[in-house]
């Protein structure tokens, strides 16, 4: 199986599509098992805090929800995205982590990149992660606000104690990141994602959106009024002609109907009016619609969304990367249903688009069409800072979009 992946990932591979990693009250800190997980941890080694930190999704931040031996509420307010943080790189890399001595191991200049020393004034931690089904879904931390030769005996013995498991979870403990390489990765998410390639990209991005909606406007307003003057005249002539007459009137007319139809597909292609007024949800069921149509393919929708309305610059690219994915797995799977699953929670929108066709070579993938179709996902999931990616084998190909909602109060 083939995976493709843009924006912050945690290396994982697939998804699970359309489901949470933990429920909500699991996210609001009210698993009671998690709870005593922590506080048994604290006490049977002497840590000094322990925390577990969770994702709603694969992709999302990291939050550190269930805690002992705090010394207050500010760490429950960090968040991290994949690659940030303690949490966020032992997310991304899915690796564990041992600093024994932060003062000596970790570049001073690096402070900054974790949040959780100064939270907790920590001084020495061991940084687990946590897996469901080979997904990394949580972090567990184990840490000393004091230094001493003794901390990674207690870590090993801790790991040792857990047998690779922490309530339903799997730890993994092994293939330790050492500083250099977590800097490594650090360095090649400044390189593959920089700032000011976003902000050229988004400009981009807007600008084809302008012209599209410009096109799309010029389209309904303009060529498919005159088609419709033509059409009525036709009508009008109608009466007035033999029957050889008629029957080219009649096959004019159709032509005529023919050539809206597909004028309305196109604008609607260019920029649907119901992403403007109705929102994403809306506007991707009428595309679906249009290629259900067009293709034969049955398009079903799972699962909801709990606001109609979230930030415009998201709903504009969720709906291009989800548009040209339904497409193309309309064109080119071969198969006879595609599935839609939408999903929001923790401020985090997760749809995918899922086939059973027959998949394709997501790292060499074969040129159709115009071939810039996975680019220009690539693209627009940089902009809103969005986790992309492409999962296929032969059994079909799901498409996983999360990004991060800006809610719009209507």
């Amino acid at each position: 199986m083939a995976v493709w992946q843009v924006g912050t990932s945690n290396g994982n591979g697939g998804d699970a599509v359309g489901a949470s990693n933990f429920s909500e009250q699991d996210l609001a800190g009210e698993r009671a098992e998690y709870a005593k997980a922590v506080n048994d941890l604290k006490e049977r080694h002497g840590f000094d805090f322990v925390s577990i930190g969770l994702t709603a999704f694969i992709g999302a931040p990291l939050k550190w929800i269930y805690s002992a031996g705090a010394t207050g509420e500010r760490h429950r307010r960090i968040v991290l995205s994949p690659g940030h943080g303690i949490g966020g790189i032992t997310i991304k890399a899915g690796k564990p982590m041992m600093f024994t001595n932060i003062d000596e191991e970790i570049d001073p200049r690096e402070y900054s990149s974790y949040p959780i020393v100064f939270a907790e004034d920590l001084h020495s931690f061991c940084a687990l992660p946590l897996t469901r089904e080979g997904r990394v879904v949580a972090v567990l931390l184990c840490a000393f606000r004091t230094v001493s030769d003794r901390h990674e005996a207690v870590y090993r013995q801790a790991i040792e104690d857990l047998h690779g498991e922490l309530c339903d979870l799997t730890v993994v403990s092994d293939d330790f990141m050492n500083f250099e390489s977590i800097a490594a990765e650090k360095r090649a998410d400044s390189q593959t994602n920089p700032i000011f390639v976003r902000s050229e990209l988004s400009r981009v991005i807007a600008a084809q959106e302008d012209e599209r909606k410009r096109i799309s406007r010029e389209l309904h307003d303009g060529i498919a009024q005159e088609l419709l003057t033509m059409s009525f005249v036709l009508k009008r002539l109608a009466p007035h002609v033999d029957d050889e007459g008629t029957a080219l009137l009649a096959e004019a007319g159709h032509d005529i109907d023919r050539i809206l139809d597909e004028l309305h597909n196109l604008s609607v292609e260019l920029r649907p009016s119901a992403l403007d007024h109705l929102g994403f949800v809306a506007a991707l069921r009428s595309q679906a619609a249009v290629f259900e149509r067009t293709y034969g393919s049955e398009i079903v929708f799972e699962g909801s969304l709990s606001c109609e309305r979230f930030d415009q610059a998201l709903e504009t690219q969720a709906y291009r990367i989800c548009q040209e994915a339904i497409l193309n797995a309309c064109k080119y799977s071969g198969s006879e249903q595609v599935i839609v699953t939408l999903e929001d929670t923790g401020g985090w929108l997760h749809v995918a688009v899922i086939d059973h066709g027959c998949g394709f070579n997501v790292e060499k993938p074969e040129v159709k069409g115009s071939g810039c179709g996975l680019v220009g996902m690539q693209e627009r999931a940089s902009v809103i800072g969005a986790r992309l990616t492409m999962e296929s084998s032969e059994r079909g190909t799901t498409m996983t979009l999360v990004a991060p909602m800006h809610v719009v109060e209507s």
